[in-house]
């Protein structure tokens, strides 16, 4: 069975490739474009990953996230973040919220395959 990832991100242009890469390894691929679509996508589907934005307009990847581990179904599901920065401070916020790793952007195809891989063995 095909594993199921939720790629949250507000930027079209990632969300075509990380789709594209993650399709192409034989994912079953959602895209939400922000943190209160995340939930609504969670709270409706069991996801095996799910790989957050940090920075997004309506609600950002923090937030989202708090709220998907307050789920019963959100509470074991691998959270990676997708973030620009990679400063001790916004690595402690990611921490903080539950989120399991991080990949900064731009990415390149082969680390993100790396973590996806890694958090779902």
């Amino acid at each position: 069975m095909s594993k199921k990832i939720l790629v949250v991100e507000d930027e079209e242009i990632n969300l075509i490739i990380v789709e594209h890469v993650l399709s192409s390894m034989g994912f079953i691929v959602d895209k939400a474009s922000n943190g209160e679509e995340a939930i609504a996508y969670a709270r409706a589907t069991a996801y095996d990953l799910i790989l957050m934005d940090i920075e997004m307009p309506i609600m950002d990847g923090i937030q989202a996230t708090k709220a998907i581990r307050k789920m019963p179904n959100g509470r074991h599901i691998p959270i990676i973040a997708l973030t620009a920065h990679s400063v001790p401070e916004k690595i402690k916020q990611i921490n903080n919220a539950g989120m399991n790793g991080f990949l900064v952007k731009p990415f390149d195809d082969a680390k993100a395959v790396q973590v996806v891989n890694q958090y779902l063995k």
